[in-house]
């Protein structure tokens, strides 16, 4: 009896530990979401000294491919670290949803991290004029997806180290799994200025290493010199010179980031 209360206070010590420090429940609390019968687990942060009486912006986070699955830790991977060194610069919340395996920021998944921000913009106050959308790497094409299918939606957006895809290289199986908003646009002659002329008022930081070489930074420039020939007024395209495709630190180490996004205001949300 004895050995096993030992071997239980082990694996209990074990289990504590795998979800402690910097990936705490205190840190970044548990959530979950039901959509359409299927519960998603999230996890969330928000800065300690916020005032619980006034709104709060609120940033959506898609994370890249390689953090995929199901314990819902691994999405915090890409930002845990930067959080710690950022929380003074971080006024906003994060919602980090994960995204299954074997899939991508699409159709169910789409909708779990929808679901995910708009629960957590109802339980902590959060402004619905200062939605912020960001991701890396698949999470960044997930950006653009996501964008193009709610236009109206966010304040900003943030995709680093991504791209928008065009449909040659999708599987018909997976195809079928982009909103048709986003279908339409990627199948235009030229989808850098289709999906430029329907985000040509969002504000958008592109952030890209020039050494990528899992997703080239042509895509980068290109999307960027359409938005900026649509009009827009407020593109930011910052080129990591000597950087990978790892650039989601850089992406969000740099302070101008957050200095831009605190001016951000979605002009098209009147709530």
């Amino acid at each position: 009896m004895k050995r096993l209360l030992f071997i239980l206070v082990l694996l209990s010590g074990a289990a504590a530990c795998s979800d402690s420090g910097i990936y705490s429940e205190k840190r970044f609390p548990r959530r979950s979401v039901t959509v359409n019968g299927q519960t998603y687990n999230y996890r969330i942060y928000f800065p300690e000294n916020r005032d619980p009486n006034a709104k709060v912006p609120v940033m959506l986070y898609l994370h890249g491919s390689n953090r995929r699955g199901d314990d819902n830790r691994s999405q915090l991977e890409d930002l845990a670290e930067v959080i710690d060194a950022q929380q003074e610069r971080i006024g906003f919340i994060i919602v980090f949803p994960q995204c299954a395996s074997e899939t991508f920021w699409a159709d169910d998944m789409m909708s779990q991290s929808m679901a995910a921000l708009d629960q957590t913009v109802s339980e902590f106050n959060g402004d619905p004029r200062r939605l912020y959308l960001a991701g890396f790497s698949m999470g960044a094409y997930g950006t653009w997806q996501t964008a193009v299918t709610f236009p109206t939606k966010f304040a900003a957006l943030v995709p680093v180290a991504g791209g928008i895809v065009p449909l040659g290289e999708v599987s018909a199986e997976d195809r079928a799994l982009l909103s048709p908003a986003f279908t339409a646009a990627a199948a235009a002659p030229d989808p850098y200025r289709a999906v430029a002329e329907v985000l040509r008022a969002t504000p958008v930081w592109i952030v890209h290493g020039a050494e990528d070489k899992s997703v080239p930074v042509e895509g980068a420039r290109k999307i960027a010199a359409a938005l900026k020939a649509a009009g827009d007024p407020h593109v930011n395209y910052v080129e990591l010179e000597g950087v990978g495709h790892g650039s989601v630190i850089k992406a969000f180490s740099d302070p101008k980031l957050y200095e831009w996004l605190a001016e951000r205001r979605n002009l098209n949300n009147n709530k």
